[in-house]
């Protein structure tokens, strides 16, 4: 449930991730914006009346698709006279080394996974996965060195094109429980198209050890990362909020 009323005596502040499938929003406050958050899925116009009624002080936002909610949220918040702030990949100080040759090509969304992933587990070699639409892989070294990654298709989009370009292999969408060998055309497709995600994260995992990075843990996030968790073998944490974690970092609490 919203509570953007919640916070009487402090000052709201409604971190705002756009992505290809879903506007979430966040809220906390800024006398501990390291407090557990209240999240929120809204489609375009539910946010903009949540972010219009709670009436926050700032408003940042992580997007990597829909600008025209974009530029409609930038003009209710001139309206309202709240402070709107739309986060680039350079927008956060940190004092992790970027490993794009040109930084401004890294999706945001993917960068305030990787602050995000650091703020919880510093010190230590991570693989940064978000499975959602695609599913995007981020090596971030012990000495705070961002390695690069990997985009691929995330998991639904996997399945949906291999129906939607074969003629005779037809089944639903699910989340298996098993990734075993099946014994029906659906089946197939989704512990196949499961397995090669898994499979991906595992061969990650050997590449990262070829530039000499022994990944300590694997960090997951995004709509299919916590039903990956089962299937994988190694060390893995699950954290659903963990964009919303690096835009936190990205707060200025003298605006």
């Amino acid at each position: 449930m919203w509570r953007g009323s919640q916070f009487k005596e402090t000052k709201l502040i409604i971190l705002v991730d756009v992505g290809n499938s879903r506007i979430k929003l966040c809220e906390l406050n800024n006398e501990d914006i390291n407090a557990p958050f209240n999240s929120t899925t809204a489609d375009a116009d539910a946010a903009l009346r949540i972010i219009s009624v709670s009436k926050p002080s700032q408003v940042l936002v992580s997007a990597v698709s829909d600008e025209q909610f974009c530029e409609r949220l930038q003009q209710l918040c001139k309206s309202e006279q709240i402070i709107f702030r739309r986060l680039g990949t350079a927008s956060c100080n940190t004092n992790i080394q970027i490993g794009y040759q040109r930084p401004e090509q890294l999706g945001v969304d993917r960068w305030m996974a990787v602050i995000g992933a650091q703020e919880l587990f510093p010190n230590k070699n991570l693989l940064v996965v978000d499975a959602g639409t695609a599913t995007t892989f981020d090596l971030l070294s012990a000495d705070n060195r961002h390695l690069g990654g990997w985009i691929t298709p995330g998991i639904n989009m996997m399945i949906s094109a291999l129906y939607r370009n074969t003629t005779q292999v037809r089944g639903a969408i699910t989340t298996p429980d098993s990734l075993s060998f099946a014994d029906n055309t659906s089946d197939n497709v989704n512990h196949g198209c499961w397995s090669m995600t898994v499979g991906a994260i595992q061969f990650a995992k050997i590449q990262a050890q070829q530039l000499g990075v022994a990944v300590d843990l694997i960090v997951l996030t995004g709509g299919n990362g916590e039903a990956l968790l089962p299937h994988i073998t190694s060390d893995a944490y699950y954290e659903e909020k963990l964009i919303f974690i690096g835009m936190a970092k990205c707060i200025d609490l003298n605006r």
